[in-house]
């Protein structure tokens, strides 16, 4: 399993309860992991989901990556990206602001191999934007949450990241802040 996980498992554990103790490497631990991992992933999804002006759920998915730490970088690196938060937004599938994104993540992968999904939909494979239907793409881009998955081919970890896109309420909201 993930060692931060495992460490958040242990830093959780306060003694209080009368159950047999969760011991790692067991079928337990295995479990309760698994339990702790899904509902953290899901409070994490609520809290992209309910930004500021928020109209869309992104959730990027970098998979078949040299590490987990660079696949997680890499998703990071999308799901902030401004241009693709707007992309998003805009219900545009505008893979190079993704490549860009990834791209800029600071993480040295192979670039001549990467494919690109909007939904189940592919907008670049082995490198090369592919034609699309549509049709296709507007139903998958008018979804109130939108995966985006990066395909690395250069390993086997993978990475996921959740975020919001940027809209024009956001831009409301906040420029109405003053300090």
């Amino acid at each position: 399993g993930d060692t931060s996980t495992n460490d958040m498992v242990l830093v959780m554990s306060n003694g209080c309860t009368l159950n047999e103790e969760i011991l790692p490497n067991t079928p337990e631990f295995d479990k309760f992991s698994a339990m702790l991992n899904y509902v953290m992933q899901e409070l994490a999804k609520m809290i992209a989901k309910d930004g500021e002006g928020a109209s869309k759920l992104i959730e990027v998915k970098v998979k078949n990556a040299p590490n987990a730490l660079d696949a997680r970088m890499m998703a990071k690196s999308v799901v902030g990206s401004s241009l693709v938060k707007t992309a998003i937004f805009g219900e545009d599938p505008n893979w190079g602001r993704i490549l860009a994104a990834v791209g800029y993540a600071g993480v040295d992968v192979p670039v001549d191999n990467i494919d690109i999904f909007l939904g189940d939909v592919p907008v670049m494979l082995k490198s090369s934007p592919v034609e699309f239907e549509a049709e296709e793409m507007q139903d998958v881009m008018h979804e109130d949450e939108i995966t985006i998955t990066v395909d690395l081919h250069a390993g086997e970890a993978q990475g996921k990241a959740w975020g919001c896109d940027l809209s024009y309420d956001y831009v409301k909201i906040n420029a109405l802040y003053r300090t």
